[in-house]
C-alpha cells in the first residue's frame, strides 16, 4: 500500500507563518523596538510634514535587520531561494479563493512589515510603553519618598530620639 502525502498548496508561507509569529523570531524586533523607543518619546501620535530624519534613518535599520532576519531563516530553514518564497507569498497575496485567513493575514502582515508609516505607529506605541513605565516606577520611588512612615525631614517618625 503506497501513501501520498500531498504538499499544501501553500506550503513554504505556511512554515513560513508558523515560524514568524514565534517567540523567537519576533523577539529580535521587539528588543528592536525597546532599544530605540526613546528617539520616539517626543514624535507625535500620527505622521504628518516633515519628519525627524532620525525616525527614517531607524527604519532603514530596521528594514535591513527584517529582511536578513526573514532571508536567513527562508534560505537556510526553508531550504529555498527569497525569489521562491515571495513568488508564493505574492501567490497567496492575489489567490481570490483563499479559504485560510490566517495565512492572508500573515502574508499582509509581512508586506507590512516593511511600509514606514507602520514602523512609526509601533515606534510611537513603544515609545509610550516605556514612557509610562518610567513613570510607574518614578511614582513608586515618589511614593517611598513621601511614606506615612517619613516626616518633612525624611527621618522616621517614632523613633527613640523623638522622645528624648
Amino acid at each position: 500500500q503506497i501513501k501520498l502525502f500531498i504538499m499544501p498548496k501553500y506550503a513554504i508561507v505556511e512554515e513560513a507563518s508558523r515560524h514568524c509569529w514565534s517567540n523567537n523570531f519576533l523577539e529580535v524586533f521587539r528588543q528592536f523596538f525597546a532599544e530605540h523607543a526613546d528617539v520616539f518619546a517626543e514624535a507625535p501620535q500620527q505622521i504628518s510634514g516633515e519628519q525627524n530624519l532620525e525616525y527614517y534613518t531607524l527604519f532603514q535599520r530596521y528594514l535591513k535587520l527584517y529582511e536578513n532576519t526573514l532571508q536567513d531563516y527562508i534560505e537556510s530553514k526553508l531550504d529555498v531561494s527569497a525569489m521562491e518564497f515571495f513568488k508564493e507569498l505574492s501567490a497567496v497575496k492575489n489567490d481570490p479563493e483563499i479559504k485560510d485567513k490566517k495565512l492572508l493575514h500573515f502574508v499582509n502582515y509581512l508586506v507590512a512589515s516593511t511600509d514606514y508609516e507602520s514602523f512609526y505607529k509601533v515606534m510611537v506605541r513603544a515609545a509610550k510603553k516605556v514612557n509610562a513605565k518610567a513613570e510607574s516606577k518614578s511614582e513608586a520611588k515618589d511614593d517611598d519618598d513621601f511614606s506615612p512612615s517619613r516626616d518633612a525631614k525624611g527621618s522616621s517618625s517614632g523613633s527613640k530620639a523623638d522622645y528624648k
